[in-house]
């Protein structure tokens, strides 16, 4: 058995291109900005290499019948690297790649589109795309790779597989109808929300465990008459007249003219958003760009307490 041999190298390869096309180690070395010798040093190892000649030397430089056939396979490969070369150094230029977000539904509706806004602006060469979903099934989406980043309620997801990168300190408010007995109040405290018809959104979210245990801590039970997943359907709700509605105070950024935001007290209850990704998967530029722009809207966009 002959000895494997691996040691040709990139250069090597482009060196004989370059001669194969320019039909002189001179004019070849003119191309790739290298010395005369240098070029016929490069060819002479590649040779040694694969163990035959692969160009005859004389007035005209010619490549051999095995020579001309590495080098098509070579220009080949050579074009297919230097297009992977340039779309990761157009990447991590950021003028190329793209963001893939899951996120709940109330984060996609309320908080993400001022990230998307700016970061588009910023970056409009990179593609970004929503996958709207419940907050349950985010981890899902990560875990399978189909998106880069989770945003949501997944505050106390206690989860090794995944890293918190980014938390907006969110509240809960109580929205009502504008024909609602208190939509003339600023605030209300929790105590009351047992006297009314309250609609409860997406239950199994994360962020509730806390919310209850606040909420027993203060005796209060409040009347859930009605329990939804979806924003939208909270909304419709309100409209008709079937109760008040506890939701994210960022909801407020979507709600229809006539529903109104009483603060919550006594105690304030809150419902923070998170970005999280795969703890093991390095960003790429694009995401951390994203995160980037993601966190400084994030910031401007704190409620001040009080």
């Amino acid at each position: 058995m002959s000895e494997l041999r691996e040691n040709v190298s990139l250069q090597q390869l482009r060196t004989l291109v370059a001669v194969d096309e320019c039909g002189s180690f001179t004019l070849a070395a003119e191309r790739l900005g290298l010395s005369q010798p240098a070029v016929s040093h490069l060819v002479r190892r590649l040779e040694n290499e694969v163990g035959q000649a692969l160009v005859t030397r004389g007035r005209q430089v010619r490549l051999t019948r095995n020579g001309r056939a590495l080098a098509d396979t070579a220009r080949r490969a050579i074009l297919a690297i230097d297009s992977s070369l340039n779309e990761c150094r157009s990447q991590t230029g950021l003028k190329t790649g793209s963001v893939v977000i899951a996120t709940g539904h109330v984060t996609a509706a309320s908080l993400l589109p001022a990230i998307l806004a700016a970061f588009g602006q910023a970056h409009p060469g990179i593609a970004t795309s929503v996958e709207d979903c419940t907050v349950e099934r985010i981890k899902t989406r990560l875990l399978s790779q189909e998106a880069d980043l989770g945003m949501g309620a997944l505050d106390g997801i206690g989860d090794s597989e995944l890293v918190t990168e980014a938390r907006f300190a969110g509240a809960l408010d109580v929205f009502v109808h504008a024909g609602h007995p208190l939509a003339r109040r600023q605030s209300i405290g929790c105590r009351a929300l047992e006297q009314l018809d309250c609609i409860q959104l997406n239950p199994l979210a994360p962020p509730w465990t806390a919310i209850n245990i606040a909420l027993a801590t203060a005796g209060v039970r409040p009347n859930w008459k009605h329990r939804v997943n979806l924003l939208s359907t909270a909304v419709g709700m309100l409209q008709a007249g079937m109760g008040v509605a506890l939701l994210p105070a960022i909801a407020a950024r979507q709600m229809p003219a006539d529903v109104r935001v009483l603060r919550l007290r006594e105690p304030e209850l809150a419902w923070p958003i998170s970005i999280v990704r795969l703890a093991q998967q390095p960003p790429s530029p694009a995401v951390q760009a994203f995160l980037k722009t993601a966190k400084e809207v994030m910031n401007r966009g704190r409620r001040k307490s009080g």
